[in-house]
């Protein structure tokens, strides 16, 4: 059996990465792969970096990547002000390496020979939609080239289902564990190892094993209070920290 542990916006929370990482590692999977938005709004960016490049885990581009390899771009300014400012102080805690490495981050994975592919957020011209709603499953869907897809960025773990001709074509509930249906397209959300939004403060990913098409969506207890001090310590958005205890 094959099995696939795939991981989602980690949010510079190496805490939380570490027991994630250490979760699979007890449980065993034959790839981890990660969705994307390994930095962002956390306190140990680099570190989550680094422990994705030293185990050589494949990665795309998150939105919050993106943002802090826009250096001197007028587009971060642009962006809310508590957003802003994690990127701009990721930005500085970071040496070009780690941001040439976000830079070349590629916005799809594909599976060729199994037909499913990872994205960040969604397929199509609009990759930062947050599949988290019929609507934008449907907007998703629309654009789907393959019958399963796996993405994050919403931090909320889901699986969306189109049923092409049926009279109601999208459906979306939230993801526990579960078997892909037989339908026209997939798309399962991971949730979020490092900023959970869901009112489950634990991290979240998901087991995928090929062969049977089961899902399992795992969550993962973590320090809470370490990072939340890190983020302080920082100076980061005071909201960072708090939400964490909350999953929102």
């Amino acid at each position: 059996m094959t099995r696939l542990a795939i991981i989602s916006d980690i949010h510079a929370n190496s805490v939380a990465l570490e027991r994630v990482l250490a979760t699979i590692d007890e449980q065993g999977a034959d790839m981890i792969i990660c969705t994307g938005d390994v930095v962002g709004y956390g306190p140990r960016p680099k570190e989550c970096i680094d422990m994705l490049r030293d185990r050589e885990i494949p990665c795309l581009l998150g939105n919050h990547d993106q943002y802090v390899t826009l250096l001197m771009d007028s587009r971060v300014e642009r962006l809310r002000e508590e957003v802003r400012i994690s990127v701009e102080w990721t930005q500085a805690q970071l040496p070009m390496d780690h941001l040439k490495w976000l830079a070349g981050l590629p916005m799809r994975f594909d599976v060729e020979e199994l037909e499913f592919s990872f994205v960040h957020g969604a397929f199509g011209p609009k990759p930062w939609i947050y599949c988290n709603s019929s609507k934008c499953f449907a907007t998703n869907f629309a654009h789907q080239d393959v019958p399963l897809g796996f993405c994050g960025h919403s931090h909320v773990p889901a699986i969306g289902i189109y049923y092409e001709g049926a009279a109601e074509e999208v459906s979306v509930k939230y993801l526990r564990r579960a078997v892909v249906p037989e339908a026209t397209k997939v798309m399962v959300n991971v949730g979020s190892v490092g900023q959970p939004r869901d009112k489950d403060p634990r991290s979240a990913f998901v087991f995928y094993t090929v062969e049977t098409k089961e899902l399992e969506l795992v969550r993962v207890p973590y320090d809470i209070a370490q990072t939340q001090a890190q983020i302080r310590e920082a100076g980061l958005p005071e909201k960072a920290a708090a939400r964490l205890e909350e999953g929102r």
